[in-house]
C-alpha cells in the first residue's frame, strides 16, 4: 500500500482573523459560533463569571460622549422659533383641561447639550395657563404612556393670575439650587424631540395665551450614533 502523507491543516492566526472578519461582516455566523470555532483569536475575558467579547460601545462609544461635549459648535439660547424656542398658544375659547403641544426636534447629524429649559406662561385670560415639557428619550411609565415621553414635572406649572417663569437646570451644581434640577447636561442626539405642553386649567379662555419653552446650552460634535 502507498504511503499516506499527513498534511498540517492547522489554521494560522492570520487566516483565522480573516475568516472571523468575513463571517462578522456577512452575518454568516453568530458571535457565539465564532467563539466556538476560533477560541483565543478574539479579545474576550471573564465578565461576572462568563466569557465576554470586548464591548466596543463601553470601551469606545460611551467615552466619546464626553469628547462630544468638549466641542461647542453652536449656541442654544431660545433665540430662534422652532429651533431652540417653541411658542405654544392656548387659543381663545379653549375649555378647562384643553392642552396644546409644540415640538422641537434635534436635527439629524447634530447633538445638543442642554443646561437649562426655560418655561413661561402669560397672565390669565379667562382661563389659567400652565406649562410642562416632555422628552422623547424618557420612557413614560404611566398606565397609558404618553407618546411624547415622560413629563419633566409631575404637575404642570402655573402662576395664576399674573403668569410666571421657571427654569429647569442640568449641570453639576444645579441640584443644590432646586431639588428637581439634574446634575448633568441633558444630551439630546439627532432625532430627539422636546415637547412643550400648554394646558388651560380652570375656565374657558377669553383670549389667546402664549406659553413658551426655550432651550439653553450648545451644539456639540456628534461622535456617537
Amino acid at each position: 500500500m502507498g504511503k499516506q502523507v499527513v498534511v498540517n491543516r492547522e489554521i494560522s492566526p492570520d487566516e483565522a482573523a480573516r475568516v472571523v472578519i468575513r463571517a462578522m461582516q456577512t452575518g454568516t455566523y453568530t458571535i457565539a459560533q465564532i467563539q466556538q470555532m476560533f477560541p483565543g483569536f478574539m479579545l474576550i475575558g471573564n465578565y461576572k463569571g462568563y466569557g465576554a467579547i470586548l464591548d466596543i460601545d463601553k470601551l469606545v462609544c460611551q467615552p466619546l460622549v464626553k469628547a462630544e461635549a468638549m466641542h461647542i459648535l453652536g449656541i442654544l439660547d431660545g433665540r430662534e422659533e422652532d429651533y431652540d424656542l417653541q411658542t405654544v398658544r392656548i387659543p381663545t375659547g379653549s375649555v378647562a383641561g384643553a392642552s396644546t403641544r409644540g415640538k422641537l426636534t434635534v436635527p439629524t447629524g447634530e447633538v445638543w447639550f442642554v443646561s437649562a429649559v426655560r418655561l413661561t406662561t402669560p397672565a390669565d385670560q379667562g382661563g389659567t395657563p400652565a406649562i410642562n415639557w416632555r422628552c422623547s428619550l424618557w420612557t413614560d411609565r404611566l398606565a397609558t404612556p404618553d407618546a411624547d415621553g415622560q413629563a419633566f414635572h409631575a404637575d404642570s406649572l402655573s402662576n395664576t393670575p399674573v403668569g410666571g417663569a421657571w427654569t429647569d437646570e442640568f449641570y453639576a451644581e444645579a441640584p443644590g439650587i432646586a431639588i428637581g434640577n439634574k446634575g448633568a447636561l441633558l444630551r439630546l442626539p439627532g432625532g430627539s424631540v422636546i415637547t412643550a405642553v400648554a394646558t388651560n386649567l380652570v375656565a374657558a379662555a377669553t383670549g389667546n395665551m402664549d406659553c413658551t419653552l426655550a432651550l439653553h446650552g450648545y451644539v456639540g460634535k456628534p461622535l456617537v450614533d
